[in-house]
């Protein structure tokens, strides 16, 4: 039996959330999981962290699994996390692992995992649905909070929010998303961005920013390109914490494709909801299937 601890920074983040989801997926008669703070001897221990911290402070671990919306490219020659020569650096999608890849020429790339429970649900038909536009997620500016709420109010939408990821239940979020038309995903920089990834796998339709990992995760634009909100740049920004990139966006044209998302006819979203369902829902199991047998490889050279 292989014993992965999985070391979090804190209990009240998405990283434990991850580690959470990941347990839920790995294979019980292989892996026996423990999620701490702390590393642990005698375990294959997989750090999960925001890419900014463990560049800057970094802790022992046999694995990382790392992800940022807020680490830019030229803000370090070197990192303290190469001194340690990880052998294992992995982010969540190909725009960390352009920034990745400059310190740690062998890093890859590994998704975050939903929890299981959103493959169980079927999508609501679209005469069901009782909210237009959903924020999920925290309210920092560059999650565009403050273009959310402005939308709603000018167009009259019916919308709901979470703020913290705690404000509601598993159950309760599963339930009100399958309740909505479409999730506002106009994230100006995002490492991952689990609520996109659980809205589409319950077959909800985003608006997305065609920027950063939207477009490694944004099936919803590909699949119906009308609904795409283009950047209009790119800024560097100095804030406490570092730099920080984000892409922009006109929040007239974001409008406009909110409205032209609620246009879209019974049929035509019942079809984009279903295809997105399906696709994801796919991609999730294949995703766990080559995180257990990546875990698997790893532990047998540990």
């Amino acid at each position: 039996m292989i014993e992965i601890n999985f070391v979090v920074p804190s209990w009240t983040d998405s990283f434990y959330l991850s580690a959470v989801y990941y347990a839920k997926w790995l294979d019980t008669a292989r892996y026996k999981i423990h999620i701490s703070r702390s590393y642990k001897i005698g375990m294959l221990n997989v750090k999960l962290n925001d890419m900014w911290n463990e560049f800057r402070r970094p802790s022992r671990a046999h694995v990382y699994i790392l992800d940022t919306p807020q680490y830019y490219n030229d803000l370090y020659r070197t990192v303290p996390l190469q001194k340690l020569d990880p052998k294992y650096v992995f982010v969540a999608s190909s725009w960390n692992l352009e920034m990745a890849i400059q310190y740690f020429p062998r890093a890859g790339i590994v998704p975050r995992l939903v929890h299981p429970l959103y493959l169980l649900y079927e999508p609501l038909p679209y005469e069901k649905k009782e909210y237009d536009l959903a924020f999920v997620g925290g309210t920092h500016p560059r999650k565009s909070f403050r273009e959310f709420m402005q939308v709603c109010e000018e167009l009259k939408l019916r919308c709901w929010w979470t703020g913290s990821y705690y404000k509601l239940s598993l159950y309760e979020l599963i339930e009100k998303l399958g309740k909505t038309k479409f999730l506002w995903w106009l994230s100006k920089s995002e490492g991952f961005g689990l609520p996109l990834a659980e809205a589409q796998t319950l077959g909800i339709p985003a608006i997305c920013l065609r920027a950063h990992t939207s477009l490694d995760y944004c099936d919803t634009g590909y699949l119906e390109p009308s609904l795409w909100v283009e950047p209009t740049g790119e800024d560097v920004r100095e804030l406490p914490f570092g730099r920080h990139k984000i892409w922009l966006f006109d929040y007239n044209e974001a409008k406009r494709t909110i409205k032209e998302a609620l246009s879209i006819g019974e049929e035509e979203y019942n079809r984009l909801s279903n295809k997105l369902r399906e696709i994801w829902r796919k991609r999730i199991m294949f995703w766990a299937k080559g995180i257990n047998d990546l875990f698997y490889e790893i532990a047998l050279k540990h």
